[in-house]
């Protein structure tokens, strides 16, 4: 069975369309705070949350955890460097820990889902199986 995308998860599980995805995973991402500031920061800075808008699509085009871990990892490092002291310093960014937690959590949803349909498609096999005499 091929992999969807963290996009197409995140889209089943909180029921938004593609579109709206960014939008969408970005909120749900941010520190608390944030939320209520990201709004009014956006309307006079429109490339404040660049870089957060680049995770959240990057995650999006990942098809296993281990490729949101990369692009979660390179985002940390990104944070620690400098020039970005009002989201390091009053954390008005995207949470790498949120964002690493839903990664892991559809991903592992997802792994479940797959094995339970192999399993019922392995069972319901089995007993269409005619004996042999």
């Amino acid at each position: 069975m091929a992999r969807l995308p963290f996009k197409s998860l995140f889209c089943q599980r909180f029921g938004c369309s593609p579109a709206e995805y960014e939008e969408k995973a970005f909120r749900k991402c941010l520190f608390w705070h944030a939320r209520l500031l990201a709004p009014a920061i956006r309307v006079i800075d429109r490339d404040f949350f660049r870089e957060e808008f680049k995770l959240i699509g990057y995650l999006g085009e990942a098809e296993a955890a281990r490729e949101a871990t990369a692009d979660l990892m390179e985002y940390s490092l990104l944070n620690r460097g400098r020039g970005r002291f009002w989201q390091t310093g009053f954390k008005l960014r995207v949470s790498g820990q949120k964002a690493s937690q839903m990664v892991f959590q559809l991903f592992q949803e997802a792994a479940d889902a797959e094995t339970e349909a192999s399993a019922q498609t392995g069972e319901g096999q089995a007993g269409q199986q005619s004996p042999s005499r």
